[in-house]
């Protein structure tokens, strides 16, 4: 009878066990699919890069904000080219768009598992700037703008100089969310009207391979499948710059990639 009960109570711990690990590990690959890295058998390309700003940076003026007492109680610099120890921030560097399946990595596919939600691309009215000024998004993915000021703003945003929406944006308010039925190719101007100084570019991808630069003009693509393929690089003031890479196999799936501007490209 002991050793029943023994054979029974190990049989039970047994199934509680696996059951246990099946939703471990169910659990930690939706937590990695949430974080938007999936490991695969096998390497994915991966290209890392810098944007350089080569010759003596433009200076950046003083913004005159005096007309909103909330703003004015800040100095803010103009956005326009921002360049730190010669790298460049607000590039957004993509793999050329029609170069991937739409909407999907370049990576093997994954099991089949219930779509995540898609979040929105944010960008925050903050100290009467935007935060991000570039930010990238997906064909069809949502943008939400936010308020984080104590001061009203209107966003005012524009498709190819066609209008796509015009908000108010009161202190307090929920973000706004925005559906911009965009292409890939768009480039959305959002503006305020009560502060001509604020401009933020949200660009639009038909892939989700892009990243934009920061103060140390640094980028990272990665889940690209063997290839060739063509790199983009955008800036709003200093316009686009192409180069081709070639995506190889173990110790060549990792390649470095470097964009240059200079002050004569400045529109």
């Amino acid at each position: 009878m002991v050793r029943l009960a023994n054979a029974i109570l190990l049989h039970v711990a047994g199934r509680v066990a696996s059951a246990v690990t099946t939703v471990t590990t169910i659990g930690a690959l939706w937590a990695v699919l949430a974080a938007g890295t999936v490991a695969h058998a096998g390497p994915e390309g991966v290209v890392k890069g810098t944007v350089i700003f080569e010759g003596e940076a433009p200076e950046r003026l003083a913004l005159h904000r005096e007309t909103d007492p909330y703003c004015a109680k800040l100095d803010k610099l103009a956005d326009d080219v921002i360049v730190t120890k010669g790298k460049l921030k607000d590039v957004l560097v993509r793999v050329k768009n029609g170069s991937l399946p739409a909407g999907k990595p370049a990576t093997p596919a994954l099991p089949a598992l219930p779509a995540l939600p898609a979040l929105p691309a944010l960008i925050d009215q903050k100290a009467c700037m935007y935060a991000p000024r570039v930010i990238g998004l997906v064909a069809g993915q949502q943008l939400a703008i936010r308020n984080s000021d104590g001061t009203f703003h209107n966003v005012h945003g524009t498709i190819a100089g066609k209008l796509a929406w015009n908000k108010p944006a009161s202190p307090g308010d929920p973000d706004l969310a925005l559906d911009t039925s965009t292409h890939a190719g768009d480039i959305i101007d959002v503006v305020c009207d009560i502060h001509p100084w604020m401009h933020a570019y949200a660009v639009v991808q038909d892939h989700a391979v892009f990243a934009v630069t920061g103060e140390d003009g640094a980028f990272e693509l990665t889940g690209l499948a063997p290839g060739s393929y063509t790199l983009e690089a955008w800036h709003p003031t200093l316009g686009t710059r192409s180069l081709a890479v070639q995506i190889g196999k173990g110790a060549k799936a990792a390649v470095t990639a470097r964009f240059s501007y200079k002050r004569s490209d400045m529109k």
